[in-house]
């Protein structure tokens, strides 16, 4: 019979370690290691490859085992992450509307300038106001008492807004909305003695009772909605 060759060999003994192969090949096979070292060697290793010691595999199992349990807690870390993340910027951008809407600053009295205080030819008072910081003014509360005392307080947000326009940061304005307000609360008899913007700072007269009003100028006369 024709000697068989090692390389042969080697293809048939993981077939002949599992007994998948024919009788015929399996003949051939123990024939050749009754007389091949080197092949008998090969048989051994694919033994200790296929059959590691039980310790060892536990000791793999276990290995794979913390592997897995830290990719599940790295998901986990990175997930948490990933909500804080979404909470804290929730968080910061709620933080900023409120700030940027929530109207509770007063402003400061050395940035309203109040001029031509004056009195109309149909008898009304007016007054020009000027915001010189170039911020919006957001909102004007009312405040009272029955002394005749009337406060305009001009509020804005924490987070201030620049003006679009010169011309929103100024304004001429009469006072019969300020006395219709005061009657409403008080009654038709009474009536407003003195008129304040409050800041933050003092209180800025606008006009009081008494005083001495020069005319309204042309310019002032001329403008149409002061004559609606």
């Amino acid at each position: 019979m024709e000697k068989i060759s090692c390389e042969i060999i080697k293809d048939l003994l993981p077939l002949y370690y599992d007994k998948v192969c024919s009788a015929e090949s399996v003949r051939l096979v123990e024939a050749h290691l009754a007389e091949c070292q080197h092949c008998r060697l090969e048989l051994e290793t694919i033994k200790t490859a296929l059959h590691l010691p039980e310790a060892e595999v536990m000791n793999n199992y276990n290995e794979a085992a913390a592997i897995k349990g830290i990719t599940v807690l790295w998901r986990r870390s990175k997930l948490k992450s990933l909500i804080i993340g979404l909470l804290a910027a929730a968080v910061l951008f709620g933080g900023y509307v409120c700030l940027s809407q929530w109207e509770i600053m007063k402003v400061p009295a050395d940035v309203i300038k109040i001029t031509e205080v004056s009195k109309l030819s149909d008898g009304r008072i007016v007054y020009h106001a000027k915001l010189t910081d170039g911020y919006s003014l957001n909102r004007i509360d009312y405040n009272m008492d029955e002394d005749g005392n009337f406060y305009l307080t001009p509020l804005r947000p924490i987070i201030k807004t620049r003006a679009l326009s010169e011309r929103f940061l100024e304004m001429y304005e009469t006072l019969e909305h300020e006395s219709y307000v005061y009657k409403e609360k008080y009654g038709d008899d009474a009536e407003i003695k003195a008129i304040y913007f409050r800041t933050s700072g003092e209180d800025i007269l606008i006009w009081k009772k008494g005083m001495d009003l020069p005319s309204a100028s042309e310019e002032v006369e001329a403008e149409k909605f002061r004559h609606e």
